[in-house]
């Protein structure tokens, strides 16, 4: 199945926005944990660091996966547009190469005669 490039750009910015989701709900719940116990208190900042880091880091992993997906899609098209091209130009040089040869086969059993005479 191919994806068009509105189905693409769905699939690369519903993850993120879900991500954003998953994000929000993660700091709310560290933020109700924070006034009420020390390791939280401690550790809050960091927390908020590593999520924010995390979050970046995924979006730019499913971003450019998506671009690679449109990216095999293309070269796919690209390769099947000059198939038939390439095809037809391998069968003339075999084609060319099958009479070479038996030229210099004739040539060679020419010569061989030749000689036994």
């Amino acid at each position: 199945m191919r994806l068009n490039k509105n189905n693409l750009l769905i699939i690369g910015i519903i993850p993120i926005v879900l991500g954003l989701i998953i994000l929000y709900n993660f700091i709310s719940a560290i933020d109700i944990l924070r006034p009420g116990g020390m390791t939280t208190a401690m550790i809050y900042y960091q927390l908020l660091a590593m999520s924010g880091a995390m979050f970046i880091g995924a979006s730019i992993y499913w971003g450019i996966l998506v671009y690679y997906v449109y990216l095999l899609q293309e070269n796919e098209v690209f390769i099947q547009d000059n198939f038939t091209q390439l095809a037809g130009s391998g069968t003339a040089h075999l084609q060319n190469a099958k009479t070479l040869i038996s030229k210099v086969l004739d040539e060679i059993r020419s010569t061989d005669l030749k000689s036994h005479q």
